[in-house]
Order: C-alpha cells, then sequence, then structure tokens
C-alpha cells in the first residue's frame, strides 16, 4: 500500500474512532480538548521536532512552549468562564501544592535559574489541566474520555508510522545497531509507556462494559476499544527483542494488582488504608535503592524479561550518577538543571534510568520526601474513593502502583509533565472531586 494511502486511511480511522467516543460520551464538553491537546503533546514527540524547528535541549523550542502557553491559558479561561471554585479544589491538593512550591525554591540554587523557571512553569500547567478535568458536568467520564481519545489518535497513528514511514517510526539502537519501534514517541521505552497506559485502561473499560449495560452507541465503542487495544498490545511487544522490558513487566504488576483488588470486593473484604500506604512505600524504597545496590534487587526480574544482568547497561550508568548525588544530597541541582547539555556529552545520555535517582539529582533527598508524601496522599485518596467509585478508584490505584514500580528503570517520576506523572495527578484530581461548583455550563 502506497504511504499517502496509508496515511489518509489511518487519519479516517482515527476520525470514525473519535466520532465514536463523542456520541458515547454526550456530557462531555468541547472543552475537554484543551486537556486533550495537552496530554496528547507531552505523550508524542514535541512540535518542534515534528516540523523540524531548531531548539536546544535546555532552552527548548519556541514553538512548543507556544503551545503550552496558548494550552496553559485557554484552560485558565475556561476555569474562569465557569466560574470554578479553584481554591477549594486545591485546598483537597496541599501536598501536590508543596511540591510545585519546593520546585519553584529549587530553581534559586539551579546554575540555569531562568531556564529551570520555565521548567517549572511546565508543571504548574499540570495543575490547570487537572482543574480543568475536574470543572466538567462528569469529571470521572470526561477523564475516560481523555484517554480513550488519546489512545485512539497516538496508537493507530503510531502503528502507520513505523510501517509506512520508517524515518519517523523506528530508529536504530546506539551500540548494537537493533532496530526499534518509535512510533509518535522519541524512543521505544515511551511507546512503551505510551502503550502500557492505553492498553491498561483499555481493558480496564472494557471490564466496565462487561459488568454495566452498555449506554447509547456502546456497543461500537466496544469494538473500537478492542481494535486499539489489539494495536497497542501489538506495539508493547516491539521489534525483535528491542522491546520495553519494563513496560511489559509493569503491564503485567498492573493486571496483578487489579485482579487483587477484585478479589478483595469479591470476598467483601476492606482495603486497609495503612496497608496500601505501606505498599507505597516499600515500593518508593525499592525502587531509591535500585541505584544503590547495582541493581542486584532487580536481577530475577530482569532474566524473566530477558534482560542481562546489567539491566540493559543501567547498571553502569547508576555507577556513574549515584557518586554524583553525595556532591548535593539535600537539594539536588535544582528543578530541570541537571541534565545540562554539558552532562549530557559527558555521561553520554539523557536520564538516570531511575525516575527516583533523577529526583535525588534534581531535587535531593527534600525532594524525594515532597514526593513520597505526595503520592502517599494519592494513595489515601484512591482509597477513599474506593467507597464511592470500586473501579475507577482501582483503576487510580493500579495507575499508581504501576508508576511506582515503572519508575525503578526508567524515569517518568522526576517530572509532573510524563504522561505517568501526569495522570496520577489527574486521577487524585478526579477521585477527590466533589459537587462545589458554584455555576452550570
Amino acid at each position: 500500500m502506497p504511504a499517502p494511502l496509508a496515511r489518509l486511511l489511518c487519519t479516517v480511522l482515527v476520525l470514525f474512532l473519535l466520532r465514536v467516543e463523542r456520541l458515547a460520551s454526550p456530557r462531555v464538553s468541547a472543552a475537554l480538548w484543551i486537556p486533550t491537546l495537552w496530554m496528547l503533546s507531552i505523550s508524542s514527540k514535541s512540535l518542534s521536532m515534528w516540523f523540524s524547528v531548531m531548539g536546544t535541549n535546555e532552552s527548548g523550542s519556541l514553538l512548543d512552549q507556544l503551545l503550552l502557553m496558548s494550552l496553559g491559558v485557554a484552560g485558565m479561561v475556561m476555569l474562569a468562564r465557569r466560574r470554578f471554585p479553584w481554591s477549594g479544589a486545591l485546598r483537597r491538593h496541599g501536598w501536590l501544592l508543596a511540591l510545585l512550591a519546593y520546585m519553584f525554591v529549587s530553581a534559586l540554587w539551579s546554575d540555569i535559574t531562568f531556564i529551570a523557571l520555565k521548567r517549572w512553569v511546565r508543571e504548574v500547567i499540570v495543575l490547570v489541566m487537572a482543574l480543568v478535568v475536574m470543572s466538567e458536568a462528569n469529571p470521572r467520564q470526561a477523564l475516560e474520555s481523555l484517554l480513550r481519545r488519546s489512545a485512539y489518535i497516538l496508537i493507530p497513528f503510531s502503528l502507520m508510522l513505523i510501517k509506512y514511514y520508517p524515518a519517523l517510526g523506528r530508529e536504530y539502537t546506539r551500540w548494537s545497531g537493533k532496530q526499534m519501534w518509535i512510533g509518535v514517541t522519541v524512543h521505544k521505552n515511551a511507546l512503551g509507556s505510551l502503550c502500557l497506559v492505553s492498553a491498561f485502561f483499555l481493558l480496564w473499560a472494557l471490564y466496565r462494559h462487561w459488568r454495566r449495560p452498555a449506554p447509547e452507541g456502546g456497543r461500537y465503542l466496544v469494538w473500537a476499544d478492542v481494535a486499539v487495544l489489539l494495536m497497542a498490545l501489538f506495539l508493547l511487544k516491539g521489534a525483535e527483542d528491542a522491546y520495553s522490558a519494563t513496560s511489559i513487566g509493569t503491564f503485567a504488576v498492573g493486571i496483578a494488582t487489579f485482579l487483587c483488588l477484585l478479589w478483595f470486593r469479591k470476598l467483601k473484604l476492606r482495603i486497609p488504608q495503612p496497608g496500601l500506604s505501606a505498599l507505597i512505600i516499600f515500593l518508593v524504597g525499592f525502587g531509591v535503592s535500585a541505584p544503590f545496590v547495582g541493581g542486584s534487587n532487580l536481577a530475577t526480574a530482569s532474566s524473566a524479561l530477558g534482560r542481562d544482568e546489567t539491566l540493559t547497561g543501567r547498571t553502569e550508568t547508576w555507577a556513574e550518577l549515584v557518586p554524583v548525588v553525595d556532591r548535593q544530597p539535600l537539594l539536588g541541582s535544582g528543578i530541570g538543571s541537571f541534565w545540562t547539555d554539558a552532562r549530557r556529552e559527558l555521561y553520554q545520555m539523557s536520564f538516570a534510568h531511575n525516575g527516583y535517582l533523577d529526583i535525588l539529582l534534581e531535587l535531593g533527598v527534600v525532594g524525594l520526601a515532597f514526593y513520597t508524601v505526595w503520592l502517599l496522599s494519592c494513595a489515601r485518596t484512591f482509597h477513599g474513593a474506593l467507597a464511592m467509585d470500586y473501579d475507577w478508584a482501582s483503576l487510580a490505584i493500579c495507575f499508581l502502583v504501576m508508576a511506582l514500580v515503572y519508575n525503578a528503570t526508567e524515569s517518568a517520576l522526576n517530572t509532573l509533565t510524563e504522561q505517568m506523572t501526569a495522570l496520577l495527578a489527574l486521577l487524585s484530581g478526579v477521585a477527590s472531586y466533589k459537587p462545589i461548583r458554584a455555576s452550570t455550563r
């Protein structure tokens, strides 16, 4: 099939899928496209990469900055028009505000203060998008639509690029030269994360369809979910052995967690909040310790997923970066300030392949403490939501567990602008939602 024809057919398919989603979500307003476009932008290549606009790793691209600022301003305008009581909503997310405040202060001791402040603004936009979702008539349905739209757009186009536009959809590993699929993202691990989030959400959505009567147009939505789910699972396996083992392992952990939650409900057992908090602390501690023990606590899982004892070179990376933490252990180098162009050149890498280690490098032990308390507050919010909507709260708990496991060998937790971490902020806002809005839509 000619590439232009494949692109046209893929576009028609995506438009059809979006139409099916729209018919199944009548209470979702057009304003939801603001956070949807934002989610699409952080889950795929930047505009500067798509349009080959020059920019640097540190200062970024003006085109990308304009996009984020436009979406942020549009979100704030929408909140003002709806007269959304954002102050009352933010009071329920004090630890997230404390984390953002510490990020802002950390820019003061950064070597690139102005750039660090610009990166802090990107973190704040996450909060704006969460408030826009919360201001919808049905926040849970709105977040479900956002996740479904993201999957319906990014997964088919990733498959199309890999098959018909290999210059955009494929890359080759630096050392072995093996081919890897990247689709609409920048790396095979980023594609793995996208497929992980999409596939798990669609599986959960199919479970909901099975348990509850399908709404109007729900039958077509089920088939659409199945089709995109199969695409996501196909992409998750990657090309040959150049796949994201972390994403596959995390996907298995997510399914096991969900089955455990269903088992608790079937036996009518109450999940103790201290037990959930203890699990979060254990997973954080496990992920933090991995670089400091040379990945020995991950050896069994690594071999089961077909990876060598170096975790595909991660242990060598950690051996270089762990001593750096000792130089600024408490405060770190400042938000978004460690991976400068000079350090990328020095270490021949762009991230630590461990989200907790990246937090220590940028925000220090104090920043890691703020992150941990925020994650515990998310767990407490999700636990409280079990009594209101067990299915949605279960989805949130599973994503929280998966995020903590994923960051043991990948970096996504050190910034709220990564899809998986941003999703936790959105889920936390939706789970804590109460009808306190002052005006109608």
